[in-house]
C-alpha cells in the first residue's frame, strides 16, 4: 500500500512535469540558439551535414544528426523540433527519482523529482531544441544504470552495461560537457564497483570510448576551435552563487522552502546517518565539471555557462535533501505538494517564464513594427535583428520590409547622417532591437527625437517609438548633470576656470578651451551608487565640441573605478559623429553610454569618471557636458538573470 501511494504521488510530479513543459506548446518561440541548428540542417547528405553543419558549430554531431533525420520526417516547425526534449526533460524528472529511491529513499527521490519538474532551469531547456536537456537525461541515465552495477550487479549485469554503454556513448555524441560527466563518472564507477566485476567494467569503458572513436576527428577538430569569447564573457568569481540563484528560479521562496524541508529534519533529529563516501561521490560529480569549465575559460578560452552545468547540477540537490529519512505516504504527499506549489509559484508568477520566454524579440521587432505603423503616420523604422531569422518571421508573419536594416549602418555616424536627412519627412521614428544594439544608437536618436513615446522590454530585446513633440506618456530619462559653464561652479565636476572663453559657445556665451597645455579636459566624479537606480540602467554622457584647429585623437573617456584600479575603461573620439546637417555644423556631438547590466559591477564603492582626454594635444573648445540616467531594460537576460 505504501509503495502504491508513492507511486501516484510521482505521476503526479511527472503530470505536472509535461503540464508545465507543454503549456501553450504551440507558442513556444524557437530561440537564437535553435535558429543556428535549423540552418545547419539543410543539407543532402550525411557527409556534408558532418563537414558543414557540425565541424563549425563546436558541439558533438549527436543532436545535430537527430535533427537531421528527425526533421525529415516530422518537418522543421518549432513543435516538431522541440517534441522529443519536453519527452527528454520529463524522462530527466522520471530518472531523477529512481536515481535518488536507489542513492537514499523514496522520500528524498520524490522531492528531487518535484523540484527538478518546477525549476524554470529545466522547463526552459526542455523546450529548447539543443544538446541540454538531452544531455541531462543521458547523464541520470548512466548514473542510474551505474547504480544498478554497483549495487546490485548480480541481477541483469549485462543488461545493466550494456544500457550503461549506451548511455556513455549518448554522453559522449551529446555534449563535450556531458562527455566530461561521463568520464568522470565512469572513472569514479571503478572505485564503488565489486573486486570481481572490475574487469568486465572496466571493459565497458573500453567499450564507451570505441563507440566514440569516429567521433574523434571531430573531437580535435572543435577542440581547435577554441571557445566562444565574441559573446561569452570569462567566467568572475562569484559565478557559482549566481548559478546557485538561477537553479532555484532566483526566489527566496523556493530557497527557503527547499531548505526549510532540509533542515527541518535536522533540527527535529529525524534526518537519517549520511554515508559520507556517497556525499563526497555526488560532490565530485558537481564539482569536476564546475572546476574544469571555470578555469579552462579564465585562463584559455570562456567555454563556462549556466547550460553546460546542467548535465551535473542534480547532484546538488541530492546534497541538499539526501539525508531526509523515508517517510509515510502521506508525508511525502504534504512534503511534494509545498514543493510543486512553491516551484510552480516561482517559475509561473516570480519568473514569469511563459510571459517572457515565450515571447520573442524576434518576433516582437516586427510585429510592434506592424502595429505602430498600422495606427501612426509619418513613422521613419529601423530594425537591428539577426537577418536569417529576421527573414525567417518576416515570411512567417508576412511583414512588409519598408524599414531601414540597421546593419546597413557601418558606424554611428552612418545612422545619425540617416536620421538626420529624413528628420524632416518624419514626426516619428520607431526602433526595434535586440539586446546587443550599440547603446549609443539611443541618444543619437533622441538628438532629433526627443520623445521617447514607446518603450516595449523584452527578453533578449526592445522596441521603441520616439518623436519630436512631448506626450503626456513622458521619457524614462532623467539628467543627472548638466555642465554649461555659465555657473561658477557645478557639483561633481572639475576643471580650470581660467581656460573658459567666450569665443564661441552651442548654449549661454561661454565655452572651454583645450590646447597643446592641456592634456586633461574638464572631468565629472561622483559614486556610481550616488546615480543609478539598478543594474540595468543606461548611464549616457555627452559633450559638445568645436574644432579650432584639429581634435587630433582626443576622446571622450568614461572609466569606472573600485579599490583604485580600473574595472571598466571605454572612449570615442569627440568628431566621430561630426556631419554636415541641420544644426550648428562648427559643432559635433560625442557621446559614450555605460550599459550597466554588460558590465560586472560586485564591487564595493565603485566610483565613475567621465573626462575629455587630450591626447595629442589638439585644440578645440567645449561646451554642454551632460549626464543623464536612461531606465534600461529590466528583462533583457531575464531568462538567466534575476530581475
Amino acid at each position: 500500500m505504501k509503495q502504491g501511494s508513492n507511486q501516484w504521488i510521482l505521476i503526479v510530479i511527472l503530470v505536472i512535469s509535461v503540464v508545465l513543459r507543454m503549456f501553450n506548446f504551440s507558442e513556444i518561440p524557437f530561440t537564437h540558439d535553435e535558429f543556428s541548428a535549423l540552418d545547419r540542417l539543410h543539407f543532402d547528405s550525411f557527409s556534408a551535414l558532418i563537414n558543414e553543419g557540425v565541424k563549425i558549430d563546436g558541439h558533438p554531431a549527436g543532436v545535430q544528426v537527430f535533427l537531421f533525420y528527425w526533421s525529415k520526417i516530422f518537418g522543421l516547425s518549432e513543435q516538431a523540433l522541440k517534441f522529443p526534449f519536453i519527452v527528454f526533460g520529463v524522462l530527466a524528472v522520471y530518472f531523477t527519482y529512481l536515481i535518488g529511491k536507489k542513492w537514499f529513499n523514496e522520500t528524498v527521490g520524490l522531492l528531487t523529482a518535484a523540484t527538478v519538474a518546477t525549476l524554470q532551469y529545466t522547463v526552459m531547456f526542455s523546450q529548447i531544441a539543443r544538446p541540454y536537456i538531452s544531455g541531462l537525461l543521458f547523464s541520470l541515465m548512466m548514473v542510474y544504470y551505474l547504480t544498478k552495477l554497483i549495487q546490485k550487479p548480480e541481477k541483469n549485469f549485462y543488461l545493466n552495461g550494456v544500457l550503461f554503454v549506451i548511455s556513455g556513448a549518448l554522453c559522449a555524441y551529446n555534449h563535450h560537457f556531458s562527455l566530461l560527466f561521463a568520464a568522470i563518472v565512469g572513472i569514479s564507477g571503478a572505485f564503488f564497483i565489486k573486486r570481481e566485476y572490475l574487469l568486465k567494467y572496466s571493459l565497458m569503458g573500453v567499450a564507451i570510448f570505441v563507440l566514440y572513436v569516429p567521433h574523434l576527428e571531430i573531437f580535435f577538430y572543435q577542440l581547435s576551435l577554441g571557445g566562444i569569447d565574441q559573446w561569452l564573457a570569462k567566467p568572475k568569481p562569484d559565478f557559482l552563487i549566481g548559478f546557485i540563484s538561477f537553479i532555484f528560479n532566483h526566489s527566496w521562496v523556493f530557497m527557503l522552502t527547499i531548505l526549510g524541508i532540509a533542515l527541518g529534519f535536522v533540527f527535529t533529529k529525524k534526518s537519517v546517518k549520511i554515508n559520507w563516501k556517497h556525499y563526497l561521490l555526488f560532490f565530485t560529480w558537481f564539482l569536476i565539471p564546475f572546476l574544469v569549465g571555470y578555469f579552462y575559460s579564465v585562463y584559455f578560452s570562456a567555454v563556462l555557462h549556466y547550460s553546460v552545468l546542467i548535465f551535473s547540477f542534480t547532484f546538488i540537490l541530492f546534497l541538499i535533501l539526501g539525508h531526509l529519512p523515508n517517510c509515510k505516504p502521506k508525508t511525502n504527499l504534504i512534503l511534494v505538494s509545498i514543493v510543486l506549489i512553491a516551484g510552480c509559484y516561482s517559475l509561473i508568477f516570480e519568473r514569469q517564464h511563459y510571459t517572457y520566454f515565450y515571447q520573442s524579440c524576434y518576433v516582437k521587432v516586427l510585429e510592434d513594427y506592424k502595429e505602430i505603423n498600422e495606427k501612426e503616420e509619418s513613422v521613419l523604422s529601423i530594425i537591428q535583428s539577426v537577418e536569417h531569422i529576421n527573414d525567417y518571421y518576416t515570411e512567417q508573419l508576412e511583414i512588409d520590409r519598408n524599414y531601414k536594416w540597421y546593419a546597413d549602418f557601418e558606424s554611428m555616424k552612418e545612422l545619425k547622417s540617416f536620421i538626420s536627412e529624413r528628420f524632416d519627412q518624419y514626426d516619428k521614428l520607431y526602433l526595434g532591437s535586440l539586446h546587443n544594439i550599440d547603446p549609443v544608437a539611443i541618444p543619437i536618436i533622441m538628438e532629433y527625437y526627443p520623445n521617447m513615446e514607446i518603450e516595449n522590454n523584452y527578453f533578449g530585446g526592445a522596441t521603441y517609438l520616439f518623436s519630436k513633440k512631448a506626450t503626456q506618456s513622458g521619457n524614462r530619462i532623467s539628467t543627472i548633470s548638466h555642465l554649461d559653464f555659465e555657473k561658477d561652479t557645478e557639483s561633481f565636476w572639475s576643471y580650470a576656470p581660467q581656460n573658459l572663453t567666450s569665443r564661441s559657445a552651442v548654449s549661454g556665451h561661454k565655452s572651454y578651451l583645450m590646447d597643446s597645455l592641456n592634456e586633461w579636459g574638464p572631468s565629472y566624479d561622483i559614486g556610481l551608487n550616488e546615480i543609478m537606480k539598478g543594474n540595468s540602467n543606461f548611464i549616457d554622457f555627452s559633450v559638445q565640441a568645436k574644432s579650432l584647429e584639429d581634435f587630433n585623437g582626443a576622446l571622450l573617456v568614461v572609466a569606472l573605478e573600485a579599490g583604485g584600479e580600473s574595472i571598466y575603461w571605454t572612449g570615442i573620439p569627440l568628431d566621430a559623429l561630426k556631419t554636415s546637417d541641420r544644426s550648428n555644423s562648427d559643432w559635433s556631438k560625442a557621446y559614450v553610454t555605460l550599459k550597466l547590466s554588460d558590465i560586472y559591477l560586485n564591487y564595493s564603492d565603485i566610483k565613475l569618471k567621465a573626462v575629455v582626454w587630450n591626447k595629442n594635444k589638439g585644440m578645440f573648445l567645449l561646451d554642454d557636458f551632460s549626464v543623464k540616467l536612461r531606465e534600461g531594460n529590466e528583462v533583457v537576460y531575464g531568462v538567466f538573470n534575476g530581475f
